[in-house]
């Protein structure tokens, strides 16, 4: 049984970076200090919830990480580092042990004031392999540009990415249909209500929760997608969830799933 869990995470620093985040593609072509870069460094060494995936942190890079087979993915410029989201490729569940991994790199980056961005599937898989030190079955699932962005929104975010329009969410009882059954756990709601603003690609938010004896399920919906898997979307969600979960006082691990669409299982304890 594979579980994911960080009890030792900065509950109420990640959960305002949760709020306060926004993809950024645009960065001012500075470096990122010294001192956040080891504090990645150390983030990335540190938390590893699931032996299936970790992050890594490539403290120089160029835009060429940021093309694709068709060119540059959402116009990437002037990021000067990144991070790097791995895992098995041969494991089904390591795309959601690396979205559960990568967001929390990605809630503290944010919290030390760097600009982020979850790209997948469009960038130069070769080259972030090299750069994520990658060995035998490992493949990189995501990466994220890191850098100040620009102080302004480029007309580019704003037109392409609609960074000037509040970003649209599914509502709480699309997510979690049943969030007022008399069955859905009290404590599992807050997570619920978190699982929304967490990112996720073309904005699909394809997360699914539902209560089963006392437990939480999460699972997608539709078909799995080829090129950025849902579960890695979820495995996002999922921090979310957890966060807020504990911030309202109660604790718990995920159970990680084989079934077709269910994910995981959340259990207090």
């Amino acid at each position: 049984m594979t579980t994911l869990s960080l009890p030792d995470a900065p509950v109420d620093r990640w959960l305002e970076a949760a709020r306060e985040r926004r993809s950024r593609r645009s960065f001012d072509g500075s470096k990122v200090s010294e001192e956040h870069l080891a504090a990645l460094h150390e983030s990335c060494e540190r938390l590893r919830p699931s032996p299936g995936a970790r992050a890594a942190l490539a403290r120089s890079v160029s835009e060429e990480l940021f093309r694709g087979i068709v060119g540059s993915y959402g116009r990437i410029t002037g990021a000067s580092s990144a991070l790097l989201f791995v895992g098995s490729a041969d494991s089904p569940q390591a795309s959601t042990s690396a979205g559960y991994t990568g967001e929390a790199l990605i809630l503290e980056a944010t919290a030390l004031g760097l600009g982020t961005c979850w790209v997948g599937g469009m960038f130069d898989g070769s080259l972030a392999r090299k750069m994520a030190g990658a060995t035998g079955d490992e493949k990189v699932f995501s990466v994220s540009p890191l850098g100040l962005p620009m102080h302004k929104v480029t007309t580019t975010e704003r037109f392409v990415y609609g960074m000037k329009k509040p970003k649209s969410r599914k509502s709480v009882e699309h997510i979690a249909p049943n969030l007022h059954d008399r069955d859905w756990p009290t404590w599992a709601r807050p997570g619920a209500e978190a699982a929304r603003i967490a990112p996720s690609a073309h904005n699909r938010q394809p997360w699914r929760f539902r209560a089963d004896g006392g437990a939480i399920v999460v699972s997608f919906d539709g078909p799995e997608t080829p090129i950025v898997s849902k579960r890695l979307d979820c495995g996002i969600a999922m921090l979310h969830f957890e966060l807020a979960v504990r911030a309202a006082g109660a604790s718990g691990s995920w159970e990680l799933l084989e079934h077709r669409a269910d994910v995981a299982r959340f259990t207090l304890g």
